[in-house]
């Protein structure tokens, strides 16, 4: 999509990691957040970013723990599969560091 020009990927994915890292930060607090409009529209803003990076498996968890919390629903910060999705979410930042520090 880019043409492998190589300052075009670079300025993409720095946008996109700034993004998934603000995103984060705000998933992060959903256990406790009332504000899930901002959540949902941050959700939105980043699904193409996602789905392009092929990060696109995590949309339906990141959506999963949103409904919860729209139906009233509780999500502890102990969850299991809270933390996971944490987890899973710092690995696929790793890896877009790592993608954004191997371009030339």
């Amino acid at each position: 999509m880019t043409g492998k020009d190589p300052v075009l990927n670079r300025r993409i994915t720095s946008i996109f990691l700034s993004e998934f890292e603000t995103f984060k930060r705000h998933f992060t607090q959903l256990p406790s957040t009332t504000d899930l409009d901002q959540f949902q529209f941050l959700l939105h803003k980043i699904r193409p970013s996602l789905v392009i990076f092929e990060l696109d498996s995590l949309i339906k968890k990141y959506e999963e723990f949103l409904d919860v919390k729209k139906t009233g629903g509780t999500i502890s910060e102990n969850d299991v599969a809270f933390i996971d999705t944490i987890n899973q979410t710092d690995s696929k930042l790793k890896v877009v560091k790592e993608f954004l520090n191997s371009l030339p």
